[in-house]
């Protein structure tokens, strides 16, 4: 079948092993780093492998979190034929051996051995477009999570230190809001000229007289303990540059959209918006490359875990779970906003004649998210609109 080397990924470096055919190593297993120098010594191997057998040499490693992601890089851009491994499959087939062995050696061994067993298929690609959009909507996901977390413990320390602030702004978290605060934190006497220049010329002269002197009314902070004070400002400082990088993220989003035409058709979902239609694109990549709705359910984790045995079937099952959480989160939210209200109307008809069967609330939501990822599947495979 060839030569391949069978690399297993670790985070900086790797162990491979080459092999001219089926078992028959070429030299000893080494080991690179994921530097320009290794990533040459793992090219001038692949060289020598073709020069002996007068094949093109095969790479088979397996997704190792991020830190297969360089050397996938540079594989794809020297044009080297590779194969990446799903972990499941892996451990599947290394559970087949008899000897309960693990080692970075060992697992090259088996990697190279899946692949003269036909077991590997060439793995999902999408363009470079698709990519950096994922890099974008997974950063903007973590930084999301990141400011929620600071926005509770700034409520938490507010409570304490001036539990009135928040009912002076409609929106504690706003620019404005906090650019105040920062002011109260610091000792200055918030005036109307100071709120009039955090607040812009968008509010009126009454609005910004009524905020000073509701402000001016407050409890004052050096009531609270310095600690206290400096936390809170400590809070206020890291919510405006979050907030400022989540700006600049979303930026980066719709600029990458705009190359994009799936995520224009997928915007046409009722509830889908620009960020939930540029998470799906990303996470989905090339619809195509899925023969059916039911492999792209699959890969979301969303297809039933059956369990049966002999006479017994169990009676209640529940979604595998082994597909990609982000593209379940995308989905789960899709379907809270397309119900919200009816405003997908097929998905809202859908979910109450599945309530209506007796089904619980959780079920009937995952049902939902099944639908809309069959509805998504039509749309991107087709290149047409949503259709109510």
């Amino acid at each position: 079948m060839g030569p391949v080397v069978g690399l297993d990924v670790s985070k900086g470096t790797s162990k491979l092993q080459a092999f001219t055919d089926r078992n028959q190593p070429h030299g000893k297993i080494m080991s690179i780093t994921h530097t320009e120098e290794g990533y040459e010594r793992l090219s001038d191997l692949l060289e020598e492998l073709k020069r002996i057998t007068g094949m093109e040499a095969a790479v088979v490693l397996e997704a190792t979190g991020h830190y297969h992601r360089g050397l996938v890089a540079y594989l794809e851009r020297s044009g080297y034929r590779h194969y990446i491994v799903n972990p499941l499959q892996s451990k599947r087939a290394k559970g087949t051996q008899l000897r309960k062995v693990k080692t970075d050696a060992v697992d090259a061994w088996h990697l190279a051995e899946m692949f003269y067993r036909g077991d590997i298929q060439p793995h999902r690609t999408w363009g470079e477009e698709i990519t950096e959009l994922q890099h974008l909507t997974r950063q903007h996901e973590f930084m999301t999570s990141l400011l929620v977390q600071a926005k509770l413990n700034m409520r938490a320390i507010m409570d304490q230190v001036c539990p009135a602030y928040e009912g002076v702004f409609h929106n504690l978290f706003s620019t404005t809001s906090l650019q105040v605060l920062r002011h109260i934190l610091s000792g200055d006497t918030v005036t109307v000229e100071i709120i009039r220049e955090t607040a812009g010329s968008s509010r009126g002269e009454a609005w910004i007289r009524g905020k000073a002197e509701r402000i001016q009314a407050l409890t004052p902070l050096n009531r609270s303990s310095k600690a206290q004070q400096t936390a809170l400002r400590c809070m206020v400082e890291i919510i405006l540059a979050q907030q400022k990088q989540l700006r600049q993220l979303e930026i980066a989003i719709e600029e990458m959209t705009l190359m994009l035409p799936e995520v224009k058709l997928l915007k046409t979902i009722p509830g889908v918006g620009d960020k939930l239609a540029a998470a799906l694109a990303a996470e989905i990549g090339d619809a195509s490359q899925f023969e059916n709705p039911k492999q792209l359910v699959a890969y979301a984790g969303l297809d039933p875990g059956v369990h049966s045995s002999g006479k017994f079937t169990a009676s209640s099952s529940r979604i595998s779970k082994r597909g990609s959480k982000r593209l379940r989160r995308a989905l789960y939210v899709a379907v809270q906003c397309g119900l919200r209200k009816g405003i997908n109307e097929r998905l809202k008809a859908y979910y109450e004649k599945k309530r209506k069967e007796g089904k619980p609330y959780k079920v009937v939501v995952i049902a939902c998210a099944n639908k809309l990822l069959h509805h998504v599947y039509a749309i991107l495979v087709k290149g047409e609109p949503y259709k109510a």
